[in-house]
């Protein structure tokens, strides 16, 4: 691939050419869970789909701990291949890789030898218990896989390769979907199964990219360094990302939790689709601010304020628009998409389940119509080191204005009430997010001299 020009290509033809490659590639990724999701529903059932729903959390909790140190050192890196100090840049890449191999895997050994305290922790009942004991033991072995496969993907986007980046990550998700095929049902190896096709699909695709950088290929690559400065400057400038994906697991349990309460496994198999649903229009609006991130972090390491701007502006009337076609869409084909995920004998058994599945989804997904522009800005702040104004909105689209309304809206809407605490989470969130961008361009950074 013909290295983009950062400093002078036109704003649109550049976010197009890491929006398009990072969109299939974080597709390829979302596929991971969502396949888990369809085969784990269709071979075993609406039990065995809630057990999984159950252990989602604990994959938000090993992103946020690559996305600590790998979307700051990314950042970083960005920044000092835009201010042509590419030795310092790869400092900063060979320590957080170091650090996160070693670190994830002996946190993983830990967290296997508490798989039955973590399971009931995230809301699973005696009866979900075995189900989720072995999907999650089987996922914590490999933690070190799932952390380091987004990693080493997003430095492959800053080291200016979208393109192999998104080769990695179909390559991986083809080989997650035809694990889990013969997994479950040619060899019918059950639920334990489905989670050795994620780890064996995430390793693929690490390796792939783990090549890029062992041979030396781009300006990035691995070097004998270690420099704790450089990782904890990542880490603090990771930790607004970091953050999202710890608030979104806190909120997943919290929800579980209230829903358990509420409506029993039922409920948690009809939130379970949701989060499986939902991950796909997540995953094009967090596509379109990784489109924004290393465009805004090397103009911004160029001292070029006026094409950082130009950037931010156009990745939020772009998400925004994204933001209503994709609830729209979902709208349109909520009784398709409920069906991937529940036994092929629900409607005969159950219709009820699937009625309510389709209503509910309705009703969440309208959050997506300004998530896109939440996370284009926390985004883009933290791209440009301005850490507490992504944190601030970070903490307020993932977790402060929806756990505020799941603490009230159940109590006089039951079921509804924990769905419809989400959107209106969103809502609030996006006046937050418009206060300190007004503030950012009259006092701060974007403040034009």
């Amino acid at each position: 691939m013909k290295k983009a020009n950062l400093k002078t290509t036109a704003i649109p033809k550049l976010f197009l050419s890491y929006f398009l490659p990072s969109l299939i590639a974080m597709l390829a990724l979302s596929t991971y869970s969502t396949i888990d999701g369809i085969f784990v529903g269709k071979k075993l059932g609406e039990n065995a789909l809630a057990a999984i729903g159950i252990a989602w959390p604990i994959f938000p909790i090993l992103i946020a701990f690559e996305l600590l140190f790998s979307v700051g050192a990314a950042a970083m890196a960005s920044y000092f291949l835009g201010r042509g100090k590419a030795f310092r840049a790869r400092i900063v890449f060979s320590s957080v890789f170091y650090f996160a191999l070693s670190t994830s895997i002996i946190g993983g050994i830990a967290l296997y030898f508490y798989s039955d305290s973590i399971a009931l922790l995230l809301g699973s009942s005696e009866t979900l218990l075995p189900l989720v004991r072995q999907y999650t033991e089987v996922i914590y072995l490999g933690a070190f896989i799932i952390v380091l496969h987004p990693m080493l993907d997003i430095f492959a986007i800053n080291d200016k390769q979208p393109v192999l980046a998104m080769v990695a990550m179909i390559v991986g998700s083809v080989a997650n979907i035809v694990f889990n095929y013969f997994f479950l049902f040619v060899f019918e190896l059950g639920i334990a199964s489905s989670a050795l096709a994620t780890l064996l699909g995430h390793g693929i695709g690490m390796c792939i990219l783990l090549q890029h950088f062992l041979r030396k290929k781009g300006d990035l690559y691995l070097i004998r360094a270690f420099d704790i400065y450089a990782l904890l400057g990542a880490t603090k400038n990771g930790i607004p990302q970091s953050s999202s994906e710890i608030s979104v697991s806190l909120m997943m349990l919290i929800f579980n939790h209230t829903i358990e309460g509420i409506s029993g496994d039922r409920g948690l198999a009809i939130y379970s689709v949701l989060m499986y649903v939902g991950i796909i229009p997540f995953t094009i609006l967090l596509s379109m601010a990784q489109g924004v991130q290393p465009i805004a972090s090397f103009n911004y390491g160029a001292k070029l304020m006026e094409r950082v701007r130009g950037i931010f502006n156009f990745g939020l009337v772009f998400s925004f628009l994204g933001g209503i076609s994709l609830y729209l869409l979902s709208f349109i084909c909520a009784p398709f998409l409920v069906m991937w995920f529940l036994p092929d004998d629900i409607v005969l058994r159950d219709m009820n389940l699937v009625e309510e599945t389709q209503n509910a989804m309705k009703l969440y997904f309208l959050g997506y119509i300004l998530l896109g522009v939440n996370i284009v800005s926390a985004i883009f702040f933290q791209s440009i080191q301005r850490t507490l104004s992504s944190f601030i909105i970070t903490f307020a689209y993932t977790l402060f204005f929806a756990l505020c309304f799941v603490m009230i809206l159940p109590k006089i809407y039951g079921f509804n009430g924990v769905i419809l605490s989400y959107p209106l989470g969103i809502l609030c969130a996006t006046f937050v997010a418009f206060g300190i961008v007004v503030y950012e361009s009259r006092c701060g950074i974007l403040k034009k001299n």
